[in-house]
């Protein structure tokens, strides 16, 4: 954990020189792979996956950049410490789990447990950002420091099961309301 606070903090000034704007915003997202969902990644530069490639785990964000000082200034850096052997992908739009090679832009496995990338990201348009690890024994928490010449969102992207969670917890509450609207005319 030392060493991830000690990265995050090296990584943020080195963001912050890289960037050297007024109105430049700078964000930093900490997450983990641990328990997450798994998939498998693409291989070297979007390539098709190897056959003997075992799901890893991994967490999603979407990137929503605003404008710059100029229309045409739409620069970019991430920078990931990972407590693990960690990648980072970017796929410019949606990021599918079954298919991880569309939409893939920029893919990042600079250093041990360090992944940087600069990149252009045009403003209001969302892009995900993948943070796994090469095996699947590569999890763990990491932070992510991002950096843009205008403003700069990172959430984190609801995994599907959550969504299903949702529908049947609001499905479960209308069973229950119908069937006290049906006990409440019966007794009337």
């Amino acid at each position: 954990m030392k060493n991830l606070l000690r990265n995050t903090i090296a990584a943020t000034l080195l963001l912050a020189g890289v960037i050297q704007h007024a109105s430049a915003d700078i964000v930093t997202v900490t997450g983990d792979t641990t328990f997450g969902p798994t998939f498998i990644p693409p291989g070297l530069w979007g390539s098709e996956p190897d056959p003997s490639s075992t799901p890893v785990g991994y967490q999603a964000f979407d990137i929503v950049t605003g404008p710059g000082p100029s229309e045409f200034n739409w620069e970019n850096s991430f920078m990931t410490s990972c407590e693990f052997n960690c990648v980072t992908y970017l796929y410019s739009g949606p990021f599918n789990p079954d298919d991880s090679r569309t939409n893939v832009m920029t893919i990042s496995d600079n250093v041990y447990h360090f992944s940087y990338m600069q990149t252009f990201l045009e403003p209001g348009k969302h892009y995900t950002f993948v943070v796994t690890g090469y095996g699947d024994g590569d999890v763990g928490a990491f932070s992510i420091t991002g950096g843009s010449t205008g403003s700069i969102s990172i959430s984190p992207v609801p995994e599907p099961s959550a969504g299903l969670m949702l529908l049947g917890g609001l499905a479960g509450i209308g069973a229950l309301a119908r069937r006290r609207a049906r006990r409440t005319a019966q007794l009337s």
